[in-house]
């Protein structure tokens, strides 16, 4: 994905702030485009447990364009904040961010599958053409606020799923002999 965001800074009128860690060439080619992009891009490339959530709380969007994500708290987190996520379709992400449907007025970010440059680049094309919408966005983002990812939730999903798995066990037959 690193590839397209050249253009999308070229054509966009966004600004981008990159934080974290991970694989060194990667690292390189954000501190290079933070470098190209002076005034537009901020690059922090190292772990930091605080400055994400200020990010979160600042940011209109959030990018994780994860070729795997096992779980994702990123996104969880950047909803809690008010931060739409654009991500790609995969583990904890697509658990956990339903892509806008304009036409239901109905998600909470947007989702890509393929993970490939022009699938990313249409998803930010989309949530940059949403947030031009102001009041779109703004119903995306109390979707995203209301979302509650907690444990009670959870807990109450699984013991659902399991009181359903009980209901539907057929009692054994007996054979007649003692066991």
């Amino acid at each position: 994905m690193p590839n397209v965001l050249d253009t999308i800074l070229r054509e966009l009128p966004i600004e981008l702030v990159i934080v974290g860690d991970g694989e060194s060439d990667l690292m390189g080619y954000f501190q290079d485009i933070a470098t190209k992009h002076p005034g537009r891009v901020a690059a922090h490339l190292q772990f930091d447990p605080v400055l994400p959530h200020a990010v979160f709380a600042g940011a209109d969007s959030v990018l994780v364009p994860s070729r795997f994500e096992p779980c994702g708290l990123t996104q969880m987190e950047a909803m809690r904040m008010g931060a739409i996520p654009i991500v790609r379709k995969t583990g904890g992400l697509a658990d956990s961010v339903e892509d806008y449907d304009p036409e239901k007025e109905a998600g909470t970010g947007f989702v890509f599958e393929k993970f490939d440059s022009m699938s990313f680049l249409i998803a930010v094309v989309r949530a940059y053409e949403t947030f031009r919408d102001k009041k779109a966005w703004a119903k995306m983002v109390v979707r995203a606020l209301e979302k509650d990812f907690s444990w009670d939730v959870s807990a109450s999903k699984y013991v659902k799923f399991f009181n359903e798995a009980i209901a539907r066990k057929t009692p054994r037959q007996s054979s007649g002999q003692a066991k």
